[in-house]
Protein backbone atom coordinates (compact mmCIF):
# COMPACT_ATOMS: atom_id res chain seq x y z
CA UNK A 1 0.00 0.00 0.00
CA UNK A 2 2.81 2.37 0.60
CA UNK A 3 2.38 3.09 -3.91
CA UNK A 4 -1.37 3.95 -2.87
CA UNK A 5 -0.13 5.89 0.21
CA UNK A 6 2.58 8.26 -2.00
CA UNK A 7 -0.01 8.59 -4.69
CA UNK A 8 -3.02 9.76 -2.47
CA UNK A 9 0.02 12.82 -1.41
CA UNK A 10 -0.45 14.21 -5.10
CA UNK A 11 -4.32 14.26 -5.38
CA UNK A 12 -6.25 16.83 -4.27
CA UNK A 13 -8.55 16.82 -1.27
CA UNK A 14 -11.06 15.43 -3.18
CA UNK A 15 -10.43 13.35 -6.39
CA UNK A 16 -12.47 10.80 -8.75
CA UNK A 17 -11.36 8.22 -10.53
CA UNK A 18 -10.08 9.75 -14.01
CA UNK A 19 -7.80 12.05 -10.94
CA UNK A 20 -6.87 8.83 -9.63
CA UNK A 21 -5.64 7.07 -12.64
CA UNK A 22 -3.77 10.60 -14.05
CA UNK A 23 -2.04 9.41 -10.52
CA UNK A 24 -1.13 5.83 -11.36
CA UNK A 25 -4.47 5.07 -9.33
CA UNK A 26 -6.39 2.45 -11.02
CA UNK A 27 -10.61 1.95 -10.01
CA UNK A 28 -9.48 -1.90 -8.45
CA UNK A 29 -6.92 0.05 -6.44
CA UNK A 30 -9.04 2.95 -5.21
CA UNK A 31 -11.22 -0.14 -4.05
CA UNK A 32 -8.46 -1.96 -2.66
CA UNK A 33 -7.93 1.39 -0.67
CA UNK A 34 -11.32 1.32 0.22
CA UNK A 35 -11.41 -1.53 2.04
CA UNK A 36 -7.85 -1.13 3.73
CA UNK A 37 -9.43 2.46 5.01
CA UNK A 38 -6.74 4.45 3.60
CA UNK A 39 -8.94 6.25 1.01
CA UNK A 40 -12.60 7.40 2.22
CA UNK A 41 -15.54 7.59 -0.15
CA UNK A 42 -17.84 11.11 -0.03
CA UNK A 43 -20.28 10.00 -3.00
CA UNK A 44 -20.82 8.13 -6.17
CA UNK A 45 -17.11 8.25 -7.54
CA UNK A 46 -15.81 11.05 -5.07
CA UNK A 47 -13.17 10.05 -2.60
CA UNK A 48 -10.88 11.76 0.25
CA UNK A 49 -7.84 10.36 1.55
CA UNK A 50 -8.51 9.03 5.04
CA UNK A 51 -6.08 10.70 6.84
CA UNK A 52 -6.78 14.18 5.43
CA UNK A 53 -10.64 13.32 6.94
CA UNK A 54 -9.31 12.18 9.78
CA UNK A 55 -7.04 14.93 10.38
CA UNK A 56 -10.46 17.66 9.30
CA UNK A 57 -12.16 19.56 11.62
CA UNK A 58 -15.69 19.44 11.37
CA UNK A 59 -15.82 22.82 9.62
CA UNK A 60 -13.17 21.30 7.04
CA UNK A 61 -14.96 18.22 7.02
CA UNK A 62 -17.69 20.02 5.53
CA UNK A 63 -15.78 22.20 3.11
CA UNK A 64 -14.64 18.37 1.76
CA UNK A 65 -18.36 17.12 1.32
CA UNK A 66 -19.10 20.42 -0.46
CA UNK A 67 -16.94 20.15 -3.26
CA UNK A 68 -17.93 16.42 -3.50
CA UNK A 69 -21.48 16.87 -3.78
CA UNK A 70 -20.97 20.17 -5.91
CA UNK A 71 -18.69 18.30 -8.81
CA UNK A 72 -21.71 15.37 -8.70
CA UNK A 73 -24.22 17.93 -9.17
CA UNK A 74 -22.51 20.57 -11.90
CA UNK A 75 -25.94 22.47 -12.68
CA UNK A 76 -26.54 23.34 -8.56
CA UNK A 77 -24.91 26.09 -6.72
CA UNK A 78 -23.84 25.31 -3.15
CA UNK A 79 -25.80 27.45 -1.27
CA UNK A 80 -27.64 28.49 2.68
CA UNK A 81 -25.00 26.73 5.84
CA UNK A 82 -22.87 25.17 2.76
CA UNK A 83 -22.37 28.27 0.71
CA UNK A 84 -21.57 30.16 4.49
CA UNK A 85 -18.65 27.50 4.96
CA UNK A 86 -17.04 28.93 1.96
CA UNK A 87 -17.07 32.09 2.66
CA UNK A 88 -15.74 31.67 6.19
CA UNK A 89 -18.96 32.55 8.07
CA UNK A 90 -19.95 30.64 11.29
CA UNK A 91 -21.89 27.24 10.75
CA UNK A 92 -24.76 26.30 12.59
CA UNK A 93 -23.79 25.08 16.05
CA UNK A 94 -25.40 21.77 14.86
CA UNK A 95 -23.75 21.17 11.57
CA UNK A 96 -25.76 19.83 8.84
CA UNK A 97 -24.73 16.45 7.62
CA UNK A 98 -25.60 16.92 3.96
CA UNK A 99 -24.88 20.02 1.64
CA UNK A 100 -27.23 22.57 0.57
CA UNK A 101 -27.35 23.10 -3.49
CA UNK A 102 -30.03 25.27 -4.69
CA UNK A 103 -31.25 24.60 -8.55
CA UNK A 104 -33.58 26.44 -10.87
CA UNK A 105 -33.72 23.47 -12.91
CA UNK A 106 -35.55 21.12 -10.97
CA UNK A 107 -38.57 21.11 -8.71
CA UNK A 108 -37.10 18.11 -7.06
CA UNK A 109 -35.32 17.46 -3.83
CA UNK A 110 -32.21 15.61 -2.22
CA UNK A 111 -33.68 13.50 0.56
CA UNK A 112 -31.89 14.26 4.11
CA UNK A 113 -29.42 11.48 4.80
CA UNK A 114 -27.69 11.82 2.02
CA UNK A 115 -24.91 13.88 0.59
CA UNK A 116 -26.76 16.99 -0.73
CA UNK A 117 -30.20 18.17 -0.08
CA UNK A 118 -31.41 20.15 -3.58
CA UNK A 119 -33.98 23.65 -2.65
CA UNK A 120 -35.49 24.73 -5.64
CA UNK A 121 -34.89 28.11 -6.22
CA UNK A 122 -34.34 31.12 -8.90
CA UNK A 123 -30.52 31.80 -9.55
CA UNK A 124 -29.85 35.26 -10.91
CA UNK A 125 -26.93 35.99 -12.26
CA UNK A 126 -26.06 38.69 -10.01
CA UNK A 127 -26.48 35.64 -6.67
CA UNK A 128 -24.15 33.18 -7.86
CA UNK A 129 -20.62 33.95 -7.72
CA UNK A 130 -17.35 31.47 -8.12
CA UNK A 131 -15.18 30.79 -5.74
CA UNK A 132 -11.88 28.53 -5.50
CA UNK A 133 -13.36 27.10 -8.82
CA UNK A 134 -16.72 26.43 -6.62
CA UNK A 135 -20.18 27.84 -7.54
CA UNK A 136 -21.69 29.55 -4.25
CA UNK A 137 -24.51 31.93 -3.99
CA UNK A 138 -23.25 35.24 -3.03
CA UNK A 139 -22.75 36.24 0.22
CA UNK A 140 -25.93 38.58 0.52
CA UNK A 141 -28.21 35.85 -0.90
CA UNK A 142 -26.59 33.33 1.23
CA UNK A 143 -27.27 35.03 4.53
CA UNK A 144 -31.09 35.85 3.84
CA UNK A 145 -31.76 31.90 2.71
CA UNK A 146 -29.92 31.25 6.15
CA UNK A 147 -32.59 33.42 7.68
CA UNK A 148 -35.12 31.91 5.68
CA UNK A 149 -34.44 27.98 6.81
CA UNK A 150 -32.13 27.96 9.73
CA UNK A 151 -32.72 28.54 13.51
CA UNK A 152 -32.78 31.98 14.36
CA UNK A 153 -29.56 32.67 16.24
CA UNK A 154 -27.54 30.58 13.64
CA UNK A 155 -28.76 32.60 11.20
CA UNK A 156 -27.71 35.82 13.09
CA UNK A 157 -24.76 34.92 13.50
CA UNK A 158 -24.21 34.39 9.98
CA UNK A 159 -25.89 37.87 9.00
CA UNK A 160 -23.65 39.35 11.73
CA UNK A 161 -20.18 37.68 10.62
CA UNK A 162 -20.79 39.02 7.16
CA UNK A 163 -21.80 42.47 7.90
CA UNK A 164 -18.46 42.72 10.54
CA UNK A 165 -15.99 41.46 7.76
CA UNK A 166 -17.32 44.28 5.56
CA UNK A 167 -18.50 41.25 3.05
CA UNK A 168 -21.77 42.87 2.38
CA UNK A 169 -23.76 45.89 3.38
CA UNK A 170 -27.13 46.00 4.85
CA UNK A 171 -28.62 47.47 1.64
CA UNK A 172 -27.28 44.53 -0.04
CA UNK A 173 -29.17 42.02 2.63
CA UNK A 174 -32.49 44.16 1.92
CA UNK A 175 -32.02 44.10 -1.94
CA UNK A 176 -32.45 40.59 -1.32
CA UNK A 177 -34.88 40.46 0.88
CA UNK A 178 -37.01 41.93 -1.88
CA UNK A 179 -36.45 39.70 -4.55
CA UNK A 180 -37.32 37.00 -2.27
CA UNK A 181 -40.80 38.45 -1.95
CA UNK A 182 -43.52 35.81 -1.44
CA UNK A 183 -40.46 32.83 -1.04
CA UNK A 184 -41.20 30.25 1.47
CA UNK A 185 -40.22 31.49 5.30
CA UNK A 186 -39.59 34.92 4.09
CA UNK A 187 -41.17 36.56 8.04
CA UNK A 188 -38.50 34.37 9.48
CA UNK A 189 -35.69 36.73 7.46
CA UNK A 190 -37.48 39.56 8.37
CA UNK A 191 -37.32 38.87 11.90
CA UNK A 192 -34.26 38.64 11.53
CA UNK A 193 -32.82 41.40 9.58
CA UNK A 194 -34.36 43.45 12.45
CA UNK A 195 -32.03 41.96 14.62
CA UNK A 196 -28.49 42.52 13.13
CA UNK A 197 -25.64 44.00 14.94
CA UNK A 198 -22.51 43.45 13.09
CA UNK A 199 -20.37 45.71 16.50
CA UNK A 200 -20.93 41.91 17.90
CA UNK A 201 -17.48 40.54 17.73
CA UNK A 202 -18.14 36.92 18.00
CA UNK A 203 -20.19 34.48 17.09
CA UNK A 204 -21.10 33.24 20.39
CA UNK A 205 -22.14 36.71 21.00
CA UNK A 206 -24.93 36.68 18.25
CA UNK A 207 -25.83 33.26 18.62
CA UNK A 208 -26.24 33.96 22.62
CA UNK A 209 -28.50 36.98 22.76
CA UNK A 210 -30.44 36.18 19.94
CA UNK A 211 -31.72 33.27 22.26
CA UNK A 212 -32.06 34.75 24.86
CA UNK A 213 -34.17 37.47 22.84
CA UNK A 214 -36.52 34.56 21.74
CA UNK A 215 -37.16 33.74 25.74
CA UNK A 216 -37.84 37.78 26.18
CA UNK A 217 -34.77 39.37 26.98
CA UNK A 218 -34.54 42.69 24.95
CA UNK A 219 -31.37 42.95 23.15
CA UNK A 220 -28.26 44.75 24.86
CA UNK A 221 -26.05 47.12 23.52
CA UNK A 222 -23.12 45.17 22.35
CA UNK A 223 -18.91 46.70 22.72
CA UNK A 224 -19.71 49.48 25.15
CA UNK A 225 -16.71 50.72 27.24
CA UNK A 226 -16.71 51.23 30.55
CA UNK A 227 -14.45 53.96 32.38
CA UNK A 228 -14.25 54.71 35.56
CA UNK A 229 -15.02 57.91 37.50
CA UNK A 230 -11.77 59.49 36.84
CA UNK A 231 -11.66 57.85 33.04
CA UNK A 232 -9.69 55.33 33.36
CA UNK A 233 -10.49 52.51 30.75
CA UNK A 234 -11.81 49.12 32.91
CA UNK A 235 -12.72 47.33 29.58
CA UNK A 236 -15.25 46.45 26.78
CA UNK A 237 -18.57 44.40 27.89
CA UNK A 238 -19.97 42.23 25.27
CA UNK A 239 -23.37 43.45 26.21
CA UNK A 240 -25.06 45.55 28.59
CA UNK A 241 -28.60 46.89 29.65
CA UNK A 242 -28.27 50.21 31.00
CA UNK A 243 -31.61 50.43 32.72
CA UNK A 244 -30.47 47.58 35.55
CA UNK A 245 -26.73 48.76 35.36
CA UNK A 246 -26.10 44.92 33.84
CA UNK A 247 -23.33 43.48 31.89
CA UNK A 248 -23.56 40.60 29.90
CA UNK A 249 -20.88 38.06 28.80
CA UNK A 250 -20.82 35.31 27.25
CA UNK A 251 -17.66 33.11 27.61
CA UNK A 252 -15.89 31.60 24.91
CA UNK A 253 -13.95 28.85 25.45
CA UNK A 254 -11.12 31.39 23.79
CA UNK A 255 -11.43 33.99 26.04
CA UNK A 256 -9.34 31.37 28.84
CA UNK A 257 -7.91 29.29 26.33
CA UNK A 258 -5.30 31.70 24.69
CA UNK A 259 -6.77 32.36 21.39
CA UNK A 260 -4.60 35.51 21.26
CA UNK A 261 -0.99 32.90 22.41
CA UNK A 262 0.62 32.45 19.09
CA UNK A 263 2.69 29.45 21.25
CA UNK A 264 -1.14 28.12 21.90
CA UNK A 265 -3.23 27.29 25.08
CA UNK A 266 -0.78 26.75 28.58
CA UNK A 267 -2.02 26.23 32.04
CA UNK A 268 -0.48 29.13 33.21
CA UNK A 269 -1.62 31.49 30.07
CA UNK A 270 -5.18 29.79 31.36
CA UNK A 271 -4.75 30.99 34.36
CA UNK A 272 -3.46 34.64 33.87
CA UNK A 273 -6.50 35.24 31.62
CA UNK A 274 -9.05 34.31 34.59
CA UNK A 275 -7.17 36.29 36.91
CA UNK A 276 -7.13 39.39 34.64
CA UNK A 277 -11.22 38.77 34.07
CA UNK A 278 -11.84 38.68 37.67
CA UNK A 279 -10.24 41.92 38.11
CA UNK A 280 -11.37 43.41 35.40
CA UNK A 281 -14.96 42.51 36.84
CA UNK A 282 -14.44 43.11 40.08
CA UNK A 283 -13.40 47.29 39.21
CA UNK A 284 -16.40 47.59 37.08
CA UNK A 285 -18.71 45.76 40.36
CA UNK A 286 -16.98 48.61 42.01
CA UNK A 287 -18.52 51.60 39.45
CA UNK A 288 -21.82 49.89 40.63
CA UNK A 289 -22.35 47.05 37.94
CA UNK A 290 -24.08 44.03 38.00
CA UNK A 291 -22.28 40.76 35.73
CA UNK A 292 -23.67 38.11 34.32
CA UNK A 293 -22.06 35.48 32.68
CA UNK A 294 -22.86 31.89 30.32
CA UNK A 295 -20.76 29.76 28.70
CA UNK A 296 -22.15 27.72 25.61
CA UNK A 297 -22.85 24.34 27.54
CA UNK A 298 -25.15 26.28 30.20
CA UNK A 299 -26.76 28.41 27.50
CA UNK A 300 -27.86 25.31 25.45
CA UNK A 301 -28.52 23.06 28.63
CA UNK A 302 -30.62 25.24 29.81
CA UNK A 303 -31.17 29.07 28.48
CA UNK A 304 -34.22 29.99 30.85
CA UNK A 305 -31.52 29.92 33.42
CA UNK A 306 -29.42 32.22 32.31
CA UNK A 307 -32.44 34.43 31.39
CA UNK A 308 -33.81 34.42 34.98
CA UNK A 309 -30.32 35.52 36.06
CA UNK A 310 -30.03 38.71 33.38
CA UNK A 311 -33.93 39.13 35.06
CA UNK A 312 -32.50 39.32 38.54
CA UNK A 313 -29.34 41.47 38.12
CA UNK A 314 -31.31 43.67 36.21
CA UNK A 315 -33.79 43.92 39.17
CA UNK A 316 -30.76 44.47 41.19
CA UNK A 317 -29.20 46.85 39.51
CA UNK A 318 -29.89 50.38 38.83
CA UNK A 319 -27.60 52.87 36.68
CA UNK A 320 -27.99 55.78 38.98
CA UNK A 321 -25.37 54.53 41.44
CA UNK A 322 -23.19 53.63 38.21
CA UNK A 323 -20.15 56.53 39.00
CA UNK A 324 -18.24 55.96 35.82
CA UNK A 325 -18.93 56.96 32.25
CA UNK A 326 -20.37 54.28 29.06
CA UNK A 327 -18.55 55.16 25.44
CA UNK A 328 -21.20 52.93 23.01
CA UNK A 329 -19.25 51.67 19.78
CA UNK A 330 -18.38 54.04 17.04
CA UNK A 331 -19.65 51.61 14.18
CA UNK A 332 -23.68 50.97 13.96
CA UNK A 333 -26.58 49.66 12.03
CA UNK A 334 -27.67 52.98 9.98
CA UNK A 335 -31.16 51.55 10.98
CA UNK A 336 -32.10 50.84 14.71
CA UNK A 337 -32.58 47.34 14.72
CA UNK A 338 -32.78 47.45 18.59
CA UNK A 339 -36.04 49.63 18.65
CA UNK A 340 -37.66 47.73 16.16
CA UNK A 341 -37.44 44.24 16.99
CA UNK A 342 -39.73 43.52 20.24
CA UNK A 343 -38.69 40.46 22.50
CA UNK A 344 -41.42 37.57 21.72
CA UNK A 345 -42.40 38.01 25.31
CA UNK A 346 -40.79 39.64 28.59
CA UNK A 347 -38.57 37.03 30.33
CA UNK A 348 -39.93 36.49 34.17
CA UNK A 349 -42.41 39.04 34.03
CA UNK A 350 -43.65 37.76 37.13
CA UNK A 351 -40.26 38.24 39.28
Amino acid sequence: MLHVTGALGGLPPVFDLRQAATAGLSSRVVERALRGQLVRRLGRGMFVAEAVWRESSPRDRHLLITVAAARLRPWAVASHHSAACQFGLPLPLTIPSWVALTTDRSAATGLPGGLARLEPGLLPAHHVQTRNGLRLTSVARTVIDCMRELPLPDAVAIADAALRRGLIVEAELSAVRREQRGWPFITAADTGLQLLDPSRETWFESWSFIRLWQLGVDLPESQVSVHDHRGRFLGRVDGLWRDGATVAEADGRGKYLGQFDPNGASAEAAALSVVAEKIREDRMRDCGLEFVRWDLAEIQRDPGNVAEHITHARQRGNISRFTGRLVPPTARLTTAPLAAAKPPFRALEAC
